[in-house]
């Protein structure tokens, strides 16, 4: 049994953004709508990209963001097609704009990067420099079905999948090795040295798939150890189970070139989680928007975060770990029954890293009580319960 800092119904998040005087890079900030600070968005159950009822983030009918187990995950894609098709419903004065650059030379903190000699070098306004743990090495241009990465701890350790097992590789080597591991501590003042009310990372993704029709597997996990004894003490999980546990065999799959349509008649041909492409749905006001998530642009294509991950509550020497699981992975995720290579990694390795923080300010849901909205607030609690974990039990 463990003890894990957790939030037991609802939590005041909801200022994001990016970039500031200490960053490295220098982008306007933005906002993440929500019904708490957009009267145009709603909480309502809408169907992900498997078809499956999911609790959402509403807007003009379509979803712009899936709640995954404990992290909301937005698309970065359908808000930017918003802004553009219907600008007041998500105004720039209030909301800023989606379409930034993303990537490594480009982003202060990457997770993973197919770029070699790639370094997470940071330097805070008052010139301090910190330096976090190199990325995830993807082995450039060498072509992988699936992958399990993990970044931050004492050892960073990759396994790649390919069409045979005569393909698989992987590497572990000792944080020593990537300039160290990376703490709690770190991320926070990195965080804060942007904005001061942030203490919640903000992740994204940048997919690259062969053809824009393409969707993709991909869970995650991210964990705080305690190095003394290399105890995790508290974990969050993004997979499809809302059960705040490890389910990596139960993976999202991303919508990959996404339309919404502004009626019924023209909704074809219907969304296909096996193409990876169609009408996901219809708008409430005629309005279509559409959206490539795929293209490996250098633009982000999903940004998410778990409400409850609040880096001011532990110990700043704890580390910072994150575990992600992209593509096609022997018994973890696989495809659809009855067809092949669906929701494998088929092009170049998928980008993941912070580009902003999240603060106090307005109250978003934590997973599990939209049903509960309403009810009212409750304080941070304790909650012990046993965990899965993949390497560092």
């Amino acid at each position: 049994m463990r003890t894990f800092v957790k939030n037991a119904a609802l939590t005041a998040v909801m200022t994001l953004g990016l970039a500031g005087a200490g960053s490295s890079w220098a982008v306007d900030p933005f906002v993440l709508p929500t019904p708490e600070n957009n009267a145009n968005a709603t909480y309502e159950l809408y169907p992900d990209a498997t078809g499956a009822l999911r609790e959402a983030i509403i807007m003009n009918g379509i979803p712009i963001a899936f709640l995954y187990d404990e992290f909301w995950s937005y698309s970065a894609k359908i808000l930017e097609s918003i802004q553009t098709v219907s600008p007041l419903l998500i105004p720039t004065a209030e909301f800023g704009t989606y379409n930034f650059s993303v990537g490594t030379g480009v982003i202060d903190v990457n997770l993973t990067s197919v770029a070699g000699g790639a370094t997470n070098v940071v330097t805070l306004s008052d010139g301090t420099v910190i330096t976090m743990q190199d990325p995830d090495d993807l082995f450039s241009n060498q072509q992988v079905t699936g992958w399990v990465c993990d970044w931050g701890g004492s050892t960073q350790t990759c396994d790649f999948y390919g069409n045979t097992a005569a393909e698989n590789k992987s590497y572990s080597v000792p944080a020593s090795g990537v300039n160290g591991t990376t703490t709690v501590g770190e991320i926070l003042t990195y965080l804060q040295d942007i904005d001061p009310s942030w203490t919640i990372p903000l992740i994204y993704a940048d997919y690259n798939q062969t053809g824009a029709g393409d969707s993709l597997w991909m869970s995650a996990m991210i964990q705080i150890i305690n190095p003394d004894g290399n105890i995790v003490v508290a974990d969050w999980f993004l997979d499809t189970d809302n059960n705040m546990m490890q389910d990596p065999t139960s993976a999202t799959y991303n919508f990959g070139d996404i339309t919404f349509e502004g009626s019924i008649g023209a909704c074809t041909p219907l969304w296909d989680p096996v193409t990876g492409a169609g009408c996901a749905g219809v708008t409430d006001d005629g309005s279509v928007y559409s959206g490539s998530h795929n293209l490996g642009s250098g633009k982000a294509d999903f940004m998410a975060f778990a409400p409850t991950m609040d880096l001011s509550l532990f110990d700043p020497s704890f580390l910072w770990v994150t575990t992600i699981y992209v593509g096609c992975i022997p018994e973890i995720t696989g495809p659809f029954p009855g067809t092949e290579n669906v929701g494998c990694q088929t092009n170049g390795g998928e980008e993941f890293g912070i580009i902003g923080g999240v603060g106090p300010g307005r109250q978003v849901p934590i997973p599990g009580t939209l049903a509960l909205i309403g009810i009212g607030l409750a304080g941070f609690g304790f909650a012990q319960r046993r965990r899965a974990s993949r390497r560092h039990s």
